[in-house]
């Protein structure tokens, strides 16, 4: 068994929408935007024949991995390979694609919850007192990147604000002269069917139903666009999951840190976003 590193992004994307199409729930798009997309890429070769590919991060965690359907019979060697060769030491991954999950639980030493994901009831459109949400402007940029830095602790350095700005999908709600949260409506290129929200709330707003209020709007932004709304948020925060089931939400799958060597203990290099 071979494994390859590859920058042949054509390739590496085919193979991963074949992956998708697998996928029993939506892809966690934090989870694609920021930690799959900087991870690297490797072609897997059983002899001279490609028969997939897999992703891992900096951090020695296996984060995606794809067998052609003639190939997933070797899913548990390729798992052993990858370990074997030392290029893994653990896993992130979720039960959403059974196969490669199982094979890693096989040969786990600890398992950890690390993110509940969540999909919407698809409720109809709900009236009442709105928040007035607002599209972060260019000018708002720095103060957005200072917020998220103070609130979450989250150093934007390279271009994830600029980014969601540009394409429309970075919003916030002011009040006072405060920012009192912020939100996210990403429309995922690679699930075109799915929108992913997210909102950070003001640590001096908290507790006044605020996430709720803009999860639920944000839910209506997507169901107006033709999108099913998706969100989630780590484990060990449990006053977002309450805010996300109360905007209508359910836990559709676990992200779970799967480590295969002992008192090896994973780290996440990006923080989480507040849901």
């Amino acid at each position: 068994m071979q494994f390859i590193q590859t920058e042949d992004t054509t390739t590496i994307s085919e193979l991963r929408a074949a992956l998708y199409q697998r996928f029993s729930a939506p892809v966690d798009a934090m989870w694609e935007m920021l930690y799959i997309a900087s991870s690297q890429p490797y072609l897997i070769e059983n002899g001279t024949q490609k028969i997939g590919y897999c992703s891992i991060d900096d951090n020695e965690s296996l984060l995606q991995i794809f067998l052609n359907d003639g190939s997933n019979h070797l899913m548990d060697r390729v798992v052993k390979s990858l370990i074997d060769s030392k290029l893994i030491s653990g896993a992130k991954l979720s039960s959403i694609e059974s196969v490669s999950f199982n094979a890693c639980l096989t040969y786990s030493r600890s398992v950890q919850t690390n993110t509940f994901c969540f999909q919407y009831y698809n409720r109809p459109l709900q009236n009442g007192p709105l928040l007035n949400i607002e599209l972060v402007s260019q000018e708002d940029i720095q103060a957005i990147k200072s917020f998220l830095k103070d609130q979450i602790g989250f150093d934007d350095t390279f271009g994830y604000t600029e980014n969601l700005v540009q394409r429309r999908e970075f919003y916030v709600v002011k009040g006072s002269g405060d920012i009192i949260a912020t939100s996210e409506c990403r429309l995922s290129d690679s699930q075109p069917e799915i929108a992913d929200l997210g909102v950070i709330v003001n640590r001096d707003y908290q507790g006044k139903g605020i996430a709720t209020q803009v999860l639920k709007q944000q839910a209506n932004r997507a169901q107006e666009i033709k999108r099913r709304p998706i969100c989630s948020t780590t484990y060990d925060n449990v006053a977002s999951k309450k805010a996300i089931e109360k905007a209508g939400f359910y836990c559709s799958h676990i992200i779970f840190d799967i480590n295969f060597a002992d008192n090896k203990t994973q780290k996440n290099d990006i923080p989480g976003f507040g849901i």
